[in-house]
């Protein structure tokens, strides 16, 4: 299994892929804008992109959806909470001046438990709302220990709840979940750098001693 994080748009949320070295067949998670910067990188590592999986609904993780899924025939998945964000993406956008950008069509819905193969990889989705109604983090079972986690959980701080669709107390039982995840399962978050369970549960304030404390 093979990884690339891009920090893209002024948000800077990461867009991640991820695909079979020997397959090359791949996913995308929350491509958040520059499309073409995106596509460059699929084509130049010659990754055959079979799936688009979104944390969540916000613009900066949906906004090069349509196009990627344009440009690769992929299948765009996101949790029905937060497929209604998708048909308010303009305003979204007019919410925090960027560029209008086209709402991907969704293929299908994602709730908590669903198991996804792609080629080797093999994922379990979360459903953890906080960020957003709809938010989910996607763990992956095989072949490596590896949590994509969207706007739930940052090296060193946590999503915001300010935003429409947050909830604090949602956000609090979400959090607790991750602290019973393994220690060396590796954390990519939807801004910033990787992180372990482990790390989190020892350093980050909200999951201070592997226990939940806010």
């Amino acid at each position: 299994m093979q990884t690339v994080v891009m920090a893209v748009s002024l948000f800077q949320s990461n867009t991640i892929l991820v695909w079979d070295e020997k397959t090359m067949g791949g996913i995308v998670f929350d491509p958040g804008g520059e499309a073409s910067r995106i596509l460059a990188e699929i084509e130049a590592r010659k990754i055959q992109v079979k799936a688009v999986l979104l944390t969540h609904g916000h613009i900066d993780h949906v906004g090069a959806a349509a196009k990627v899924k344009e440009k690769t025939g992929a299948k765009v998945y996101i949790h029905e909470l937060d497929a209604v964000m998708l048909k308010a993406l303009a305003a979204q956008c007019l919410m925090f001046g960027v560029p209008i950008a086209d709402a991907p069509s969704v293929d299908a819905n994602v709730k908590e438990g669903d198991e996804l193969t792609i080629d080797s990889l093999k994922l379990k989705v979360l459903h953890t709302p906080g960020h957003t109604q709809g938010s989910v983090v996607y763990q992956f079972l095989e072949p490596e220990k590896l949590l994509i986690s969207g706007d739930l959980l940052f090296a060193g701080s946590i999503g915001r709840m300010d935003l429409p669709g947050g909830n604090e107390e949602s956000m609090k039982k979400s959090l607790e979940r991750m602290t019973k995840l393994p220690d060396d399962l590796t954390v990519i978050p939807g801004h910033g750098a990787k992180t372990t369970i482990g790390r989190e549960k020892a350093g980050n304030p909200y999951l201070a001693g592997g226990m939940f404390r806010w």
